[in-house]
């Protein structure tokens, strides 16, 4: 075992339950390591997904938060996501996207493999409502360049102005999730 992982507590992934936010759910100890994540999941997770402007999705073990990502509809001008989006989209001026907000795991469950499961339980969801209303892709910003080098080995692409935001057209989350 590395040292990197000896102070971290080892995870059966088959215990893991993602549930949408539950209010009753204790988020003061929340902590991945990141000041912004964590306080928008300790002080406003909770009032945004009430309020229907994001809807936040916990991962529990053992009823502990471990985990938890946001979702939320947006859109983008086409021309400044893609190529494909400005022939898609051109005309209406709007390139409809889900947003994957922030995704945290908490520090001592870290490197367990807790953020896959998040990431694929937010694409299994985007492609649900794929399924209902005309997605083009989700949508996300990096936190930094290291965290967008994850992202693109999981396939997303840079926006056309850049920087940290990225983007996975539905049809390669879909290619992605189906066997």
């Amino acid at each position: 075992m590395s040292s990197e992982n000896i102070f971290k507590t080892p995870v059966d992934l088959k215990l893991l339950s993602i549930k949408p936010l539950d209010p009753k759910t204790d988020r003061a100890a929340f902590c991945c390591g990141t000041t912004r994540i964590d306080n928008f999941c300790r002080n406003n997770a909770k009032k945004q997904h009430g309020r229907n402007l994001v809807r936040v999705y916990d991962a529990h073990l053992d009823g502990t938060l471990v985990g938890f990502y946001y979702l939320v509809a947006s859109s983008n001008p086409p021309d400044m996501v893609s190529e494909e989006a400005a022939e898609k989209f051109g005309r209406v001026k709007a390139a409809p996207c889900v947003y994957l907000g922030m995704v945290g795991t908490h520090a001592e469950y870290q490197r367990n493999g807790i953020g896959r499961v998040l990431m694929l339980d937010a694409m299994t969801i985007t492609l649900k409502v794929a399924e209902y209303v005309g997605l083009y892709a989700l949508t996300l910003e990096a936190i930094n360049q290291e965290k967008a080098d994850l992202y693109r080995r999981w396939g997303f692409q840079y926006f056309i102005d850049g920087e940290l935001k990225m983007f996975m057209p539905i049809g390669t989350i879909r290619q992605l999730l189906t066997p």
